[in-house]
């Protein structure tokens, strides 16, 4: 029989390669494995924050009075709010260039939802009134933003 009219019988070999792939998956060291695991679990968390902080926009009076504090803060002290950069991973979900944008609209400047349901912008929010009042200048509160948070999503 000439040899283009055999006929291919890929199985052994593909049973081969399954077989080492699952054997590499046993042997693959834990912080690999654990790098995956991670990984899903940040897409999970990310498709929560988007289901609990979606965008759009709210009224103050809807809000509990810390949030609204900061909702205050944010529209008082925009250039502070707008130099530093939100962590919660928003600038790709809802495009939020920095926290300002988090609590306040831009073009409409109505009050943005996003903030009051994400902990990571509260945080944000908090340490930055808390910073503004202690007369720390602003390159140090972005510092020290950065230092806090800057981990979450990079």
């Amino acid at each position: 029989m000439p040899p283009h009219a055999r006929t291919s019988r890929p199985w052994p070999a593909l049973a081969v390669a399954v077989a080492a792939m699952l054997g590499l998956a046993v042997v693959l060291p834990p912080e690999i494995r654990a790098a995956g695991e991670q990984r899903a679990a940040d897409d999970d968390a990310h498709a929560a924050m988007v289901a609990i902080a979606p965008g759009g926009s709210v009224e103050l009076d809807q809000l509990p009075a810390e949030h609204r504090e900061l909702y205050l803060a944010a529209a008082e002290h925009r250039e502070a709010f707008t130099a530093v950069r939100c962590y919660c991973g928003c600038e790709d979900f809802l495009d939020h260039p920095d926290l300002l944008t988090c609590f306040v609209r831009p073009g409409d400047g109505a009050w943005e939802r996003h903030a009051t349901g994400c902990g990571v912008c509260l945080g944000e929010a908090r340490d930055v009134v808390a910073d503004l009042d202690r007369g720390l200048p602003l390159d140090e509160i972005i510092t020290r933003i950065d230092a806090r948070y800057g981990g979450i999503t990079t």
